[in-house]
């Protein structure tokens, strides 16, 4: 039997940025992802036969790892589908990591590897922001730019990535509002996408976003909250702009600027999904998001990211 647990995560800032090749800043968080693998007679997930349409990540998990054998998964979520918060990325971890531990090893970076190749080819197309988030825990910066530090290096194709631990000592919790409404991410990057490439106004967005990206590590690298609140906020416009914010997320996100959050904005896709909110005083923050009928997480960095027990 194995078992492994992955955080979710948060995009503090750069949200479809990352697309291009512009740096995104993410956070794994609190709220997480536990998976359960024994060897069976039937490949069977929380009981029921395995089937592709509605378990196609851990398929294709399995395919990716070498499981040849049936095996029997039970999963638990503290983490809703579809909300921005990385429930497939942390689904796919666990379960990469699990299967991974069953042929006697687990090294982080190949675990984030075989988990990127997973989501790459199930959304045909993705970054490898969330998984890498995911499994190494803490904050990260991803970045199609070589700087010394990287912890590991992803490619496809022509495209380069480039995963940057960020130090943080985060002292601060956040407040994750989910609007309940799923958030339609191939349909918002392909929106975006033709924005961008066909307006100039589109691309000095995401450039004005590379910016805002940048200051906001350095204001987290020194904990300076109200400058990282007053970026988020920045980042929240450009991305309303872009037409990826909903008025699901614009109530959620104003009720928590009302409630004395340094900082809001969505995070993830967006269209629905969830807003992250920054917060000295996280529950009044998060009794003002649910009086606005979102559902309110007050959540703080996971540092250590994936883990496996056997």
């Amino acid at each position: 039997m194995m078992v492994s647990i992955s955080p979710g995560k948060v995009i503090l800032l750069g949200e479809h940025g990352v697309v291009y090749g512009k740096p995104c800043l993410s956070m794994a968080i609190s709220l997480k992802v536990a998976v359960n693998v024994e060897r069976s007679d039937t490949c069977t997930v929380n009981g029921r036969v395995m089937e592709e349409g509605r378990h196609v990540y851990i398929m294709k998990a399995m395919e990716k790892t070498g499981i040849n054998e049936p095996v029997a998964v039970t999963t638990f979520s503290q983490i809703p589908s579809a909300s921005g918060l990385g429930s497939s990325a942390a689904i796919t971890a666990a379960c990469v990591a699990a299967f991974l531990a069953m042929k006697g090893r687990v090294d982080k970076e190949e675990v984030a590897r075989k988990s990127f190749e997973v989501e790459y080819e199930v959304q045909r197309g993705a970054s490898p922001n969330d998984t890498s988030a995911c499994v190494h825990g803490g904050t990260i910066l991803t970045w199609s730019e070589e700087r010394a530090g990287y912890v590991w290096k992803m490619e496809k194709g022509e495209r380069r990535w480039y995963i940057y631990p960020v130090k943080t000592d985060m002292d601060i919790n956040l407040v994750v509002g989910h609007t309940g409404i799923k958030s339609k991410t191939p349909l918002l990057i392909k929106k975006i996408r033709k924005f961008v490439e066909y307006s100039s106004f589109g691309r000095e967005l995401m450039d004005e976003m590379e910016g805002i990206v940048m200051e906001g590590k350095k204001a987290l690298e020194n904990q300076d909250f109200v400058k990282l609140g007053d970026l988020m906020n920045k980042n929240q416009k450009i991305l309303h702009t872009l037409g990826a914010s909903s008025k699901e997320i614009e109530k959620l996100v104003n009720a928590a600027l009302k409630a004395g959050a340094y900082g809001a904005k969505l995070t993830g896709a967006g269209g629905g999904g969830s807003i992250v909110a920054l917060a000295e005083d996280a529950e009044r923050v998060a009794e003002a998001i649910e009086k606005r009928k979102g559902k309110a997480y007050i959540v703080s960095m996971e540092k250590e990211g994936i883990k496996v027990w056997k």
